[in-house]
């Protein structure tokens, strides 16, 4: 089973961590307004704890409305 936890980036509210945990190691992936960008990383608890992603913010309503609600709230009030 793997259990999936997602992080808001306290420096750029637009980017997303995905830390999956999965048999003997856990795997790291970047969103970027909802977007994955690259193909994630394997990788060990001890890393991504000396990046500090696991000091962020833990969200639960990623992967489906909360990043393309708030831009698409962002074009409303854009002028063209």
């Amino acid at each position: 089973m793997v259990k999936r936890t997602y992080y808001r980036d306290r420096y750029n509210c637009n980017k997303v961590w995905e830390v999956a945990k999965l048999n003997g190691g856990y795997y790291f992936r970047q969103y970027i307004c909802g977007s994955q960008i690259g193909r994630g990383l394997r990788t060990t608890k001890k890393f991504i704890s000396s990046l500090g992603i696991l000091d962020f913010e833990i969200i639960t309503s990623f992967p489906n409305n909360q990043v393309n609600d708030e831009r698409s709230q962002r074009n409303v009030h854009k002028r063209h």
